[in-house]
């Protein structure tokens, strides 16, 4: 992972690990995480983005902002609102890919960020990786936070091999519902204490 923006730098940072937050309305944003799904709408007309983990997907719920990006991460997804500028600061990421998108902005962030066609585009040419992607299921009850919805959404993971652009998937790593209810602000606390850890490893 690249090294992290310096403290401060920006109004808001998502980090942790296999995330969904929804940052809110903001003028900058650190992303630092890994596998994290994030929401953002820009508050500023030059909104500052920092791309620094690896494999996130993130969408800019814009108009017609323009996105000063520093992108030094790897196997980001990024999604523009169709009508904003993109300005890059700074790209040393490697397979990084940015796609428009037309946003409602008077509904609620969509759940699904990454398709699995999406996510496997972005695989290279060999080797092992850990593909994540989102896909929506025929269920009104998440049974990740235990709350009814109206729409939740399956998060999977799967490891693949990838040999001269053919892909064979070899296990599912991890699946688990998402909704709503699950998203986190982008300012809480995504880390885990020592005292959470051991009680994970128990």
């Amino acid at each position: 992972m690249s090294p992290a923006p310096e403290s401060g730098e920006y109004e808001a940072t998502v980090g942790g690990d296999r995330e969904s937050v929804d940052a809110g309305t903001v003028e900058s944003l650190a992303v630092t995480g890994e596998r994290c799904a994030v929401d953002v709408t820009p508050a500023a007309d030059e909104f500052r983005l920092a791309l620094a983990g690896d494999h996130n997907s993130v969408r800019v719920r814009g108009t017609d902002e323009t996105v000063l990006l520093e992108l030094t991460g790897d196997r980001n997804s990024l999604s523009l609102g169709e009508e904003m500028s993109l300005r890059r600061e700074r790209d040393e990421g490697e397979a990084n890919s940015i796609a428009r998108e037309s946003f409602d902005t008077e509904s609620e962030p969509d759940l699904v960020q990454t398709t699995r066609d999406e996510a496997y585009a972005g695989l290279g040419w060999f080797g092992y990786d850990l593909v994540s992607y989102q896909t929506e299921i025929e269920r009104d009850h998440c049974q990740y936070c235990g709350h009814d919805a109206d729409r939740v959404i399956e998060r999977r993971e799967e490891k693949v091999l990838r040999l001269f652009g053919l892909t064979f998937t070899l296990s599912t790593v991890a699946s688990s519902d998402e909704c709503s209810f699950c998203r986190v602000p982008a300012n809480a606390s995504v880390d885990l204490s020592d005292r959470e850890r051991r009680e994970i490893y128990r």
